[in-house]
């Protein structure tokens, strides 16, 4: 009985002892800290040790809150408090050096961690928050987790400790709800709350500190969206005044289970061709959006069945930002700003890789390697009217014209000089002038009869045959062509490189997003590129011939074999061979999701296997069967020549009727002032 009550008497001592003073509780804080590092930090690694007091110049500032927080209440023994929340700080600081199994990183939220090393092996965190309120300590805990975020070091997936050191107003399992609801906002799962107990004595034992923990998907159907803290396990004291957890039991346990019982997956996309499509706009039932077509929903069917999940797909981004770009200060809009902000578990819809850009996300395993390449209108046919004169250049048409002129004067000179010294006259009179040798040479050029009885004279003779070879050869060679040219005008030149583009007038433009992400493209060499967000129109005016456009390779590529195909098979739009840029196709998940893991795998076991290039094949092969059967191909393989064939003919028609009726009227006008000048 004495020693019961001797018993009784020592742990009655020790709570009185931990409720009168701060500096033991403090010292349990500290011990049952280290026991957690030292049983489940991997040494060598860096822990991240995190508060939000002004220590450099606490004896200068009695300001116990920072600015940016606004409480209702400030207690009058606050600067007191603080000092005790300063000493305690300085405790876990030479504790965790005596142990010397870590890397320290001493971390201020009031300053940021934007200037320190990136780092990708913090291994833990340690969150020290002492003020009172629960909605004081939400905010402070909230402000350390944006702080945190900013660095490009920050590892959602390593062990998180929290430690409240001053809580009065509020039950301490809400308080570590809350807390851990905040935590999965930036998908941290493996934590721990340490709050000072209410419950202080039990048998042979005084408790000091609760441990809770969260499992954000147990018991099995359970999704994370129902939050509740578990008490874990408690940090007590003996009668020798010795500290450790009562149940000793692992604090940071396997969370994540492998069957989510159906629990939703929330997707950020649009729909965009071949990778997110759908066949009905809402569901009958829930007038949800639902997507049922596409490469990319193929593969997210896969993760959902990896995990035995749902799929709810989140409205296209409000923002018009689409697959999004940096609207300033780090922020992000579209698909990319919701996995950043983790509206969602999944971002997808060809989404280039931007996570060396964007802190808050990590991209999967790509799936796909796109290029980024200039597409220009094809080249478009000769109009038909020019088929008369393309047949030959310019330079051989000079000469033929030359030549002409040539043969023509020499025939007239031959005459000329062969009548001076025959001593009979010439009974053909057709060679005899200039403008005579003209119309009968043009005859024979036009293949109509000229003056069949020439001059029998040997040279004359052999002056006109000599011509009348020439016009054989040319006309032969040059109605083959010309008909081939009625047939099939051929196709003019096409833009075949950047340069090219860029002197040659024509307007040309990319996606915004594109723009944020190569930043040469807001250089002086593309001083008059343009951003867009309206990827059907910009392809539209590709197809007519007023744009080049630089865009994904996957994504025209199928637009053109689903809309841009002429009744040949032919595309109407062209790219540029060389590439502007290749980038890699790849999923966005929350930095820290914990089914990163599980998906590179889903995706891994998908590419050995050959399903992603058997879908992305299987699409293609669709979206031409579809198009065919628009395609209206002439029956046979003959040609019927119609008007448009023969336009160039009906010009030239229309042109000489037009010069004949002008020199009609101007020799009738010449005769009538002939007249009229007789008269006078």
């Amino acid at each position: 009985m004495c020693s019961f009550k001797k018993h009784v008497a020592f742990v009655i001592f020790i709570l009185c002892l931990i409720e009168k003073t701060s500096g033991g509780l403090y010292l349990q804080l500290v011990n049952s800290l280290c026991d957690i590092a030292t049983r489940h930090f991997t040494p060598s690694n860096t822990i991240v040790l995190s508060h939000n007091i002004p220590v450099d110049n606490l004896s200068a500032s009695r300001n116990i809150f920072p600015d940016y927080y606004t409480f209702e209440r400030v207690q009058e023994n606050s600067f007191s408090e603080l000092r005790s929340v300063v000493d305690l700080w300085h405790m876990i600081l030479e504790e965790f050096n005596k142990i010397e199994e870590w890397t320290l990183l001493s971390f201020s939220a009031n300053d940021g961690l934007e200037d320190q090393v990136p780092s990708n092996n913090n291994d833990g965190y340690v969150l020290l928050s002492g003020y009172h309120l629960h909605k004081d300590v939400m905010k402070d805990i909230g402000h350390h987790l944006q702080k945190l975020k900013h660095n490009w070091g920050w590892n959602p997936r390593a062990k998180f400790v929290i430690l409240a050191t001053e809580i009065s107003d509020t039950d301490a399992k809400m308080l570590a709800t809350d807390i851990f609801a905040e935590l999965w906002m930036s998908r941290v799962v493996d934590s721990v709350v340490l709050i000072p107990t209410t419950n202080k004595y039990t048998t042979d034992t005084v408790n000091v500190l609760d441990a809770y923990i969260w499992f954000p998907y147990h018991p099995a159907g359970q999704c994370p969206d129902i939050k509740e803290a578990v008490l874990w396990d408690q940090w007590v004291l003996n009668n020798a005044s010795i500290g450790r957890f009562l149940h000793n039991a692992s604090l940071f346990p396997q969370k994540i289970p492998r069957d989510l019982h159906g629990c939703p997956l929330t997707i950020s996309t649009f729909e965009l061709s071949p990778m997110v499509m759908r066949k009905n706009t809402i569901k009958p039932d829930t007038e949800s959006i639902t997507y049922d077509k596409g490469l990319e929903v193929q593969i997210l069917s896969e993760f959902a069945k990896s995990t035995n999940s749902s799929i709810k797909y989140r409205d296209a981004p409000p923002d018009g930002g689409q697959w999004g770009w940096d609207i300033g200060n780090g922020t992000w809009n579209g698909v990319t700003g919701e996995i950043a902000r983790s509206y969602s578990d999944i971002g997808m819809d060809c989404l280039w890789y931007r996570c060396h850009l964007v802190k808050e996300i990590e991209c999967l395993r790509p799936h796909l390697i796109d290029k980024v390449r200039w597409y220009v209108p094809c080249a478009v046919p000769y109009p038909r009217w020019m088929s008369l004169t393309r047949v030959f250049k310019l330079s051989l048409w000079l000469s033929f014209l030359g030549a002409y002129v040539a043969i023509s004067v020499i025939m007239w000179q031959v005459v000329k000089i062969n009548s001076y010294f025959s001593t009979e006259a010439a009974l053909n009179q057709a060679y005899t002038s200039l403008p005579k040798c003209l119309l009968n040479f043009w005859a024979i050029i036009l293949e109509e009869s000229a003056s069949n009885n020439p001059p029998d004279v040997v040279l004359i003779r052999a002056v006109f045959f000599a011509w009348v070879l020439y016009c054989w050869a040319i006309n032969t060679v040059y109605q083959t062509y010309f008909t081939s040219f009625l047939i099939d005008p051929g196709l003019q030149r096409q833009l075949g490189s950047e340069d090219e583009i860029l002197a040659s007038g024509i307007d040309y433009n990319t996606e915004t997003s594109i723009i944020s992400l190569y930043g040469e493209l807001a250089g002086t060499r593309y001083k008059h590129m343009n951003g867009t967000d309206y990827i059907d129109t910009a392809e539209e005016r590709v197809s007519k011939g007023t744009l080049a456009f630089l865009f994904s390779k996957y994504l025209v590529d199928y637009k053109i074999a689903v809309k841009y195909m002429d009744a040949n098979g032919k595309p109407i739009i062209c790219e540029i061979e060389e590439d502007f840029a290749f980038n890699f196709i790849t999923i966005f998940v929350p930095k820290g999701s914990p089914f990163k893991t599980r998906y590179d795998e889903v995706l891994l076991s998908m590419m050995q296997a050959g399903l992603v290039d058997l879908w992305w094949n299987s699409i293609k092969y669709t979206a031409n069967l579809e198009q065919a059967s628009d395609f209206n191909l002439p029956p046979g393989e003959y040609i019927s020549l119609t008007m448009e064939h023969l336009q160039s003919a009906f010009y030239f028609l229309f042109m000489g009727y037009i010069i004949s009726v002008v020199c009609f009227l101007l020799e009738l006008s010449q005769f009538c002032n002939h007249r009229n000048h007789k008269k006078k």
